[in-house]
């Protein structure tokens, strides 16, 4: 009986530290909301246009840009990020995030007008 209270008493701390903790929340361009640890990360493509992706207040990763000057509305590209986005330049660009299984969760883009291939996780 014992042992079964310590190992229910582990497995609740477990579960305790891997639930995030309230997240401080920031506010960007566009009324964005998002969570102020992982930042904004912004991006010049070759023409000149601009994106924007930060982690909304859902963990998601939501994403703007754009078009002749003027910005778009947000976008969710969905996931669970527990990390602020990286981008990559790739020939339309590819960002990442760590997710909540602890590896690193990627989206490449498939046009420059915005279109995207699912979340994968690459290949150690």
């Amino acid at each position: 009986m014992k042992a079964a209270l310590v190992v229910a008493a582990v497995m609740a701390g477990l579960l305790v530290s891997v639930a995030p903790a309230e997240a401080a929340q920031c506010k960007g361009g566009g009324g964005a909301l998002y969570i102020c640890e992982y930042g904004v990360t912004e991006n010049t493509l070759y023409n000149g246009e601009e994106e924007e992706f930060l982690i909304g207040l859902d963990y998601a990763v939501w994403t703007r840009m754009t078009h002749d000057g003027d910005w778009g509305a947000w976008k969710s590209l969905g996931g669970v990020a527990r990390s602020g986005v990286t981008y990559t330049e790739t020939a339309y660009g590819r960002i990442s995030v760590w997710g909540t299984d602890g590896a690193v969760w990627r989206r490449g883009r498939t046009n420059v007008t915005g279109g995207w291939t699912a979340w994968e996780r690459p290949l150690r």
